[in-house]
C-alpha cells in the first residue's frame, strides 16, 4: 500500500514539473517570438484577439506592449485595453480586477488624452450589473462620482453624453429609493418622516419620473398635518376654557 502511495504521488511529481516545463517553455517561445516584433504589430495582434474575443490571449500581449514600453503612448493605450480585456467579462471577479486598473490608469496618467475614457468605464464597471434601488447603493454613489468627475473635468469629451446619459438613470434609482422609503413612511402614517424624503425628492432629483406624484404626496401630507394642528390647537382651547371656568 505504502509502495502505490509512493508510486503515485512520483507520477504526480513527474506530471507536474512536465507541465510547468511545457508552460514556461510556450512562455518563453511567446517572448521570443514578440521580442523580433515591432510594437505596433503587437498591439495590433493583440487587437485582433480582443475582436475575436480571446480575452487571455488579448491581455498577454497588451501586457507586454505596456510592460515594454510603460511610457510610450502606445503603452498607455495597451495598459487600458488590458482593463478592457477584464470588462468584457460581467461578472463581479472580472469587473472589480478592471475598475482597479481604470482607477489605476486616471490616477498615475493624469494628462493621458484617454484619461475620460478610464473614467467613464470606472462608471461602467459599477453600473454594468443591474442596479435597483431597494438594494446596496453604495455602486450607484460610486457610479455617479465617476460620471459626474468625467463631466466636470472634460465637459467637451466624446463621451460626456453617455456618461450624462448614464447619470440621468442613476439618479433615477437614487430618487426611487427616496420614494420607498417615504411610501413606506407614509403608509405608517410617519408623516414628518415622509415629508422630509419627499422633499429631498424635490430638491435633488427635479427629473424624477414620480415627480408629479412626489408633489401631489407632499400636498396630501400637509393636509393631515395642518388637520392635525388644528386639532390640537382646538383641544388646548378646550382645555384651556375648562381650567378658566
Amino acid at each position: 500500500m505504502n509502495r502505490s502511495i509512493a508510486l503515485a504521488l512520483a507520477l504526480l511529481s513527474v506530471l507536474f514539473t512536465l507541465s510547468c516545463s511545457s508552460k514556461a517553455s510556450k512562455e518563453e517561445r511567446l517572448l521570443e517570438e514578440l521580442s523580433n516584433l515591432d510594437k505596433t504589430t503587437i498591439f495590433d495582434r493583440a487587437e485582433g484577439l480582443y475582436q475575436e474575443k480571446k480575452y487571455p490571449d488579448a491581455r498577454q500581449l497588451f501586457s507586454f506592449v505596456y510592460d515594454s514600453f510603460p511610457n510610450d503612448p502606445l503603452g498607455h493605450k495597451a495598459a487600458l485595453r488590458v482593463a478592457d480585456t477584464y470588462a468584457a467579462k460581467n461578472d463581479v471577479t472580472n469587473l472589480t480586477e478592471a475598475r482597479l486598473r481604470y482607477r489605476d490608469f486616471a490616477n498615475r496618467y493624469p494628462n493621458d488624452p484617454d484619461r475620460d475614457y478610464a473614467l467613464l468605464m470606472v462608471g461602467h464597471t459599477f453600473s454594468a450589473r443591474k442596479l435597483k434601488a431597494d438594494r446596496d447603493l453604495s455602486p450607484i454613489r460610486e457610479a455617479l462620482d465617476a460620471y459626474r468627475q468625467l463631466a466636470n473635468l472634460y465637459p467637451n469629451s466624446r463621451y460626456a453624453t453617455e456618461a450624462g446619459d448614464r447619470m440621468g438613470g442613476l439618479e433615477e434609482l437614487l430618487a426611487e429609493h427616496e420614494w420607498l422609503v417615504a411610501s413606506y413612511y407614509y403608509r405608517n402614517k410617519r408623516w414628518i418622516g415622509a415629508k422630509w424624503r419627499l422633499e429631498y425628492i424635490q430638491e435633488n432629483y427635479p427629473d424624477y419620473t414620480k415627480i408629479a406624484a412626489v408633489n401631489d404626496r407632499i400636498s396630501a401630507i400637509q393636509s393631515k398635518l395642518d388637520e392635525a394642528e388644528a386639532r390640537y390647537k382646538k383641544l388646548v382651547e378646550e382645555r384651556t376654557k375648562k381650567i378658566e371656568d
